[in-house]
């Protein structure tokens, strides 16, 4: 018995199932193929890449980064790569959108957008559009017209 108890703390710790931001806080709006959303109480803005966004809305915390991966090359056409998912989580995370990422530390952590094109090829890379997240601070005041 103890044995399995062990092995499925194992694996939950393997395998990440990344959960986004309660999206409640969050205005959203869809614009040109990107995801504006704009989080009222940090006054903050963020604008994500189709990649990024499609990660995002995924991430419910019952889907692994690993089936996001393949749900994401499903949607685009292209191999499934779980870096380019990771690489978006991070993202995502960084910015506080996400409740959850629980990833790997590995080689790839730390990578940048220009680094990871290199890693995966820029073909592979352009097709996937690496996903993206803009953030822009909001003005406390509306401007004035």
């Amino acid at each position: 018995m103890s044995s399995l108890i062990f092995a499925v703390i194992m694996i939950s710790s393997i395998v990440s199932f990344p959960l986004r931001k309660d999206s409640s806080g969050l205005v959203q709006k869809e614009m040109a193929g990107e995801l504006l959303l704009f989080d009222s109480t940090r006054k903050q803005a963020f604008c994500l890449n189709s990649s990024a966004a499609f990660v995002w809305r995924h991430a419910d915390g019952k889907t692994s980064a690993d089936e996001l991966a393949r749900l994401l090359a499903e949607e685009t056409g292209t191999p499934a790569d779980t870096r380019v998912v990771d690489f978006a989580l991070r993202g995502l995370d960084k910015d506080g959108l996400m409740e959850r990422v629980d990833l790997p530390e590995d080689e790839d952590a730390n990578l940048g957008r220009r680094q990871l094109f290199r890693k995966l090829g820029w073909a592979a890379a352009l097709l996937v559009a690496l996903p993206l997240v803009t953030t822009v601070k909001a003005s406390a005041h509306p401007a004035s017209s």
